[in-house]
């Protein structure tokens, strides 16, 4: 099985950081208290599922929209199901599931391309950075007009996560999560690998989603795991980072500080599934990813750091 280039870069970032330090003490109590945790299941009851070429379509746009919702006066939310009021990835996932089942021409390659900025208000509200969700909309839309169909496109990841990912950035610039620390190329691949997770929890690991290198994936380095680790003792910052984030001011996409951030957050995902198998609790990289976003939901004494961004 190749190398995951974010696992190795992350590496190479955490050996010169300046601004984190990985704590082993506290990486092997949050190892301990993941030990005896049931693993979550894949959330799917706010997902849309039919169709298969629909339901790709739905999980492509999904992962191409999967980012940055708390700019704003109040995090961007939908009314779910039974009225529950939904954030983030989840009130994404509903109202992506309504328009699939109630305009299920939303996701056709030809509405895709030639979407704006007030049509795609229309069907989210106001959601954050507008007129970057609609440039990866369209992106999609090409990307389907292109391959023909959803099913053609995955069907060229041939069963592979490592395929997968390469074809998503190779064709979707929005895709290529990446930064330069040092001089030296740091890709992370957030949605593009929680695309791989989404798509083998969806199909409960058949057909599209049956993958035969789902360990070639890490963990999925976002907001909210930095601030569980910090919580857990598990991820020292420095204290100049630290009093930053607690003020709540914005760290710059692609900075040192956030590039160490989320390398630190692949190499304790990477230690913490070395210690679980060793314990003999043999998981991978993005099931520790679903425990430990679960334990995220959790009240946390920090906030967490704050970076404009359309990677995550």
């Amino acid at each position: 099985m190749r190398e995951n280039p974010v696992r190795r870069a992350a590496w190479w970032v955490c050996r010169r950081a300046r601004w984190v330090q990985l704590e082993e003490g506290g990486i092997h109590s949050l190892a301990q208290r993941l030990k005896d945790l049931p693993l979550p299941p894949w959330e799917g009851r706010y997902h849309f599922q039919g169709e298969e070429e629909l339901t790709l379509r739905y999980l492509l746009v999904l992962d191409a929209l999967n980012f940055c919702f708390w700019p704003g006066r109040e995090k961007w939310s939908v009314t779910g199901p039974d009225g529950e009021r939904l954030t983030g990835y989840f009130a994404l996932a509903w109202a992506l599931r309504r328009l699939a089942e109630e305009s299920p021409e939303f996701y056709s390659p030809e509405h895709l391309r030639s979407l704006d900025e007030a049509g795609l208000r229309a069907a989210l509200g106001e959601i954050p950075l507008l007129g970057v969700r609609v440039r990866n909309l369209r992106e999609v839309g090409y990307l389907l007009f292109k391959f023909g169909s959803a099913v053609s496109f995955f069907s060229h990841a041939r069963g592979s996560c490592a395929r997968l990912v390469e074809l998503l950035t190779a064709h979707l610039p929005s895709f290529r999560d990446a930064a330069s620390y040092r001089a030296q190329w740091v890709p992370f691949y957030k949605r593009a690998q929680i695309l791989c997770a989404d798509l083998y929890g969806a199909f409960s690991g058949r057909g599209p989603g049956e993958f035969h290198d789902l360990e070639w994936l890490t963990v999925f380095a976002d907001y909210k795991l930095p601030q569980l680790l910090r919580a857990q003792g598990a991820l020292v910052l420095a204290p100049e980072l630290a009093a930053r984030i607690d003020r709540g001011e914005l760290l710059r996409g692609g900075s040192p500080e956030e590039v160490e951030l989320r390398a630190a957050t692949v190499a304790i995902g990477e230690r913490l599934v070395e210690l679980l198998n060793r314990a003999g609790r043999p998981l991978r990289a993005f099931e520790v990813d679903w425990l430990l976003w679960s334990l995220a939901q959790e009240e946390l004494p920090y906030p967490h750091h704050r970076t404009l961004t359309h990677f995550y």
